[in-house]
């Protein structure tokens, strides 16, 4: 339907029940789609091969320098969004990276390569400035 966005993930208990899904808005719809793409490798997406992002692929890259690396993603993220989200005129596409603590199962603590991304835009359909604010984790590739 046109101009219902679904929250994802999607409660399948609720949708076997017979009850209402947990809907939310555009803004909030295009911010988890991104996130989907710049995390999803290509031909993941049994209805889409293109759907994804280059990054799965220089997830263990541990030759390039971070400069490089940044640029990479960055030129990756804003290719994928501009190819697969439709509802966005981008603007700008932002990457850092850095290091971040992460708690181990073991009660250690991992160092893992944070990726910051923040990504500004324009929604099509109301004219109405997008900001995105988002990070994962590579070496694997993760989100906590």
């Amino acid at each position: 339907m046109y101009g219902i966005y679904y929250n994802t993930p999607i409660n399948f208990k609720q949708l076997i029940e017979k009850k209402d899904v947990e809907k939310t808005n555009l803004d909030q719809s295009i911010a988890k789609y991104i996130n989907i793409l710049v995390t999803s490798s290509f031909g993941e997406c049994k209805f889409n091969d293109m759907l994804g992002c280059n990054i799965w692929e220089m997830d263990f890259d541990l030759l390039s320098d971070t400069n490089s690396l940044r640029d990479k993603f960055k030129n990756d993220i804003k290719e994928t969004i501009m190819m697969n989200e439709s509802r966005l005129n981008l603007l700008e596409v932002e990457v850092s990276i850095g290091v971040s603590q992460i708690p181990s199962y073991r009660n250690s603590i991992r160092f893992k390569k944070k990726v910051m991304m923040k990504i500004n835009g324009l929604i099509k359909k109301t004219n109405r400035p997008f900001n995105f604010y988002g990070y994962f984790f590579i070496g694997p590739l993760s989100q906590i």
